[in-house]
């Protein structure tokens, strides 16, 4: 059961991201397509909300990376390190992640109080500027979720499952020397 849970968990991640910055993108499109007919103009709201929408894929995308490694890592040293060190490195970094994404979560949440406490809208659609700075929250959450998957699999059961993954990492990878 939990296995599906994380497996929706991801194709949800997946396509939220992906379609935001797809329909951010595709609207950036439609835009500059619109500058090249003789009597139509770009629209204002659209250039807004593609900024929006590119913006809260880039930032919900953040989670899928972290899901996948696909974040940017100095390796330069780690790769140098034994196993045992890698993993408690990666706790650290791990750990590190966390923090920052619950302070992200947090201030981020504190931002759309604000905005629904004074009002803000925005310049051209007028839209709640609560509504644009959900993102922040939302992406925290997400992340914290992901960080606190990766300190599991880290810690439980004596790191266990992350040696098997390392270790499947090093044979895919070609390196099994330094298994």
């Amino acid at each position: 059961m939990l296995q599906k849970l994380w497996k929706w968990y991801a194709v949800f991640e997946d396509y939220l991201a992906g379609s935001l910055l797809f329909l951010g993108l595709g609207m950036v499109l439609i835009n500059v397509i619109l500058r090249y007919v003789p009597s139509w103009r770009p629209v204002a709201w659209v250039d807004e909300y593609s900024v929006w929408l590119v913006v809260w894929g880039t930032l919900i995308g953040t989670a899928v990376a972290l899901r996948n490694d696909h974040h940017i890592k100095v390796m330069m040293l780690y790769n140098f390190l034994p196993l045992r060190a890698k993993r408690w490195v990666s706790v650290f970094a791990n750990s590190l992640g966390l923090v920052f994404a619950v302070f992200f979560a947090y201030y981020g949440k504190k931002l759309v109080d604000f905005y629904l406490l004074t009002g803000m809208r925005s310049v051209n659609t007028q839209t709640p500027e609560w509504i644009i700075a959900l993102v922040m929250p939302i992406t925290g959450i997400m992340l914290s979720i992901r960080f606190v998957e990766k300190l599991v699999i880290l810690l439980w059961n004596g790191g266990k499952i992350w040696f098997e993954k390392e270790a499947e990492r090093k044979i895919d990878h070609g390196d099994i020397s330094t298994i």
